[in-house]
């Protein structure tokens, strides 16, 4: 999931966002994905650089349709209820698309809670809710986030300038099976409003990178690859040991 940061994260995702100035949804006729896929599957069967006609013919209309800047459309599927799998813990219960000028960029997982696991070969725990910051990593704060690369942590304490973003969030954080040896995948799922504010951070901010802060310790330093489409900000963390820091031990 790393590379899907928003997909992460961020990421992290149910699309619910509502656009600024030109932004707007269009909502489609609520059809739902046929079938429940993969990861893998999904990975094979969306590309980077396919039209938004040859996913619409490969999955049918999407759930909806959000238009997030002139060129920039984020389409979003579900699987059908009945067919999601009714095992506890977060589980994909569909996808987004997220495309720029008609063709795709990235796909992300929407992800469902219910209590134990990612999926078949993963396993996650629920952290509880705990408060984050996120900062742009720009100028001076570029260096902090070298240093999560080097060290999988840094000390947030120099930071001096005020963050971008303050917000609670429920944490979910284990293995999905994706994960490059040593890494976690962390899921923090937001409110509505707050989703809203990443969403315009990450939108004009392509490339940047965030560092998100947690008990004065920057845990990671995601790349921003597309605009957060969901209430949910998923990224990695470099070591097990960084969710100790979440959970204040």
């Amino acid at each position: 999931m790393n590379r899907k940061f928003l997909s992460q994260v961020f990421l992290f995702a149910l699309a619910v966002l509502a656009g600024c100035g030109q932004n707007s949804n269009k909502p489609q006729s609520k059809v739902t994905a046929t079938k429940v896929y993969s990861e893998a599957e999904l990975d094979k069967l969306i590309v980077p650089g396919m039209s938004i006609a040859e996913v619409t013919n490969k999955f049918g209309p999407p759930a909806s349709e959000m238009q997030i800047k002139e060129n920039v459309v984020n389409l979003m599927y579900t699987f059908r209820f009945e067919t999601i799998t009714r095992e506890e813990g977060l589980h994909m219960t569909g996808f987004d698309v997220h495309t720029k000028d008609g063709k795709v960029v990235v796909w992300s997982p929407i992800m469902g809670e219910a209590r134990k696991m990612f999926h078949a070969g993963g396993s996650q725990n629920s952290f509880g809710e705990q408060l984050f910051q996120v900062f742009l990593a720009i100028d001076s704060l570029t260096n902090v986030a070298n240093t999560v690369d080097s060290e999988a942590s840094a000390d947030a304490s120099s930071l001096k300038v005020s963050p971008d973003l303050a917000f609670k969030a429920k944490v979910f954080a284990g293995s999905s099976g994706n994960e490059r040896p040593g890494e976690q995948t962390v899921i923090l799922v937001v409110s509505e409003q707050d989703a809203s504010k990443l969403k315009d951070l990450t939108e004009n901010n392509f490339g940047k990178r965030l560092l998100i802060v947690c008990r004065n310790q920057v845990i990671a330093a995601p790349v921003i690859s597309v605009p957060l489409a969901s209430k949910q900000l998923i990224f990695t963390v470099k070591r097990p040991s960084v969710l100790s820091i979440i959970q204040g031990k």
